[in-house]
């Protein structure tokens, strides 16, 4: 799973710079971020944050590039703080829709309107993760914000009773987060988790599994 989710990111990669060069030359390019966030967007309502951790171009360029450079420090508490979020999320709304407005409906100027947004908010990533964790803009992304409340009790990431928290899935977590912590509540209710499988891969007890798993083992028994 580790591998398939590698590959699919070193491709999925290359479209953040396609979309940032190309769309400064031509605007309609920017379609394709629409595309994406509307498609994303459902899928959280299945899988909350799956789109994050397998196929987000910039969280691809940021976990599988930016890596190299980045000093990778623990990701600030400030970053996960749901008002600082909130604060992003509604300053980057207002924004996108006040040059949306001025675009009167012209569709090219529609177009680089989204250009825009993901060239900025790149700049901001890679800034960022530089400093800190590479995938720090994770913590804040607004639609990465979104697609986890709207997917928040959705493909839950399940803690068994023989998880021994030994701190290893912390260690491997994107995000910085520590699904050992959850053992007693037997669940990762923190909407954070990119669904990304580190730490399934790497539990030396297979103490974790993601919900949907669980069903079907259950389902296999109660048929047999």
């Amino acid at each position: 799973m580790t591998i398939k989710r590698k590959t699919g990111q070193m491709v999925m990669w290359w479209l953040l710079p396609i979309i940032i060069f190309v769309g400064i030359w031509w605007h309609y390019i920017g379609y394709i971020v629409l595309a994406m966030m509307i498609f994303f967007l459902t899928l959280s309502v299945f899988k909350g944050r799956y789109w994050c951790g397998w196929f987000c171009p910039r969280g691809s360029f940021l976990e599988r590039i930016l890596k190299f450079v980045s000093m990778n420090t623990p990701i600030p508490s400030f970053a996960k703080n749901l008002v600082f979020r909130s604060a992003i999320f509604c300053g980057m709304i207002a924004f996108m829709l006040h040059r949306l407005i001025q675009t009167n409906g012209d569709l090219d100027k529609i177009g680089f309107v989204f250009v825009i947004m993901c060239i900025a908010t790149s700049i901001i990533a890679i800034i960022l993760g530089i400093i800190y964790n590479p995938r720090i803009w994770c913590a804040f992304c607004p639609m990465g914000t979104l697609q986890g409340l709207l997917g928040r009790e959705k493909y839950i990431l399940q803690v068994s009773d023989a998880c021994t928290e030994c701190g290893l899935c912390e260690k491997v977590c994107p995000v910085n987060i520590d699904p050992g912590s959850f053992k007693k509540s037997g669940k990762v209710s923190n909407f954070d988790c990119i669904k990304c499988s580190n730490c399934i891969e790497k539990c030396p007890k297979n103490a974790l599994k993601f919900q949907e798993n669980v069903m079907r083992a259950q389902s296999s028994c109660i048929i047999g």
